[in-house]
């Protein structure tokens, strides 16, 4: 599912003060690919995850999803079955094993977690590297497996797209390269659209773009 962004615009305001994130930017996020942002820490990564999930509203410009306005895509269906979040800090339920992490995960987004559902979770665990690890609370798994269990937790609503924010920031680098990989076969073998967030230089080097925010603008390297 592609991704257009067109002339976008947004800025932050409070306290009497404006602080400019994007003015007029563009670009594209085709399926099949694994991008990468790079920025400065404010430079507006964060805040386009927010701006797809639709946290946050643009002041002006387009985004296309599929060819549809984001403005017309129903929160629920977009945040079930079209987008995937992953997050820094895993946000998983520690004393909750991978597998109950998952159906908790389909329970909330669409209102059951049946047989099916124990199947997908226990298929989408071996597809990244967890087979044996569901039985035990996810608090004791390490940084690097607790990152696989909130991948497959993001795929649960059979999403086209993953949004990743930092997804190694607290990683070691073997693990960056495991969980870089890993995305990168998402992106290639499923045919998903992949896009990161990152400072990482080695994690970046995996992706099959990187873009730069800055100036208000992206800039594909």
């Amino acid at each position: 599912m592609r991704v257009e962004i067109a002339d976008l615009s947004f800025e932050y305001r409070g306290s009497g003060e404006t602080r400019k994130i994007f003015e007029g930017a563009s670009a594209s996020f085709s399926p099949g690919g694994f991008y990468a942002l790079m920025g400065a820490s404010g430079s507006g990564k964060t805040t386009l995850f927010r701006l797809l999930t639709r946290e946050l509203k643009p002041l002006g410009g387009q985004i296309l999803i599929g060819n549809r306005d984001l403005e017309t895509i129903p929160t629920r269906e977009l945040r079930a079955s079209i987008l995937g979040r992953i997050f820094q800090d895993y946000l998983l339920i520690p004393f909750l094993n991978p597998i109950e992490n998952l159906l908790l995960a389909r329970e909330i987004s669409h209102g059951y977690a049946g047989k099916n559902e124990y199947d997908l979770a226990s298929q989408l665990l071996a597809r990244v590297g967890l087979t044996g690890h569901s039985a035990q609370p996810v608090e004791l798994l390490s940084g690097g497996e607790q990152q696989r269990v909130a991948i497959a937790r993001a795929l649960m609503g059979s999403a086209q797209i993953l949004l990743a924010d930092e997804p190694t920031g607290a990683l070691d680098r073997d693990n960056t390269v495991q969980i870089a990989q890993l995305l990168a076969s998402l992106a290639h073998d499923e045919n998903m659209l992949v896009i990161t967030g990152t400072h990482d230089m080695k994690f970046a080097s995996y992706a099959d773009k990187v873009i730069h925010i800055s100036n208000y603008g992206f800039a594909v390297e």
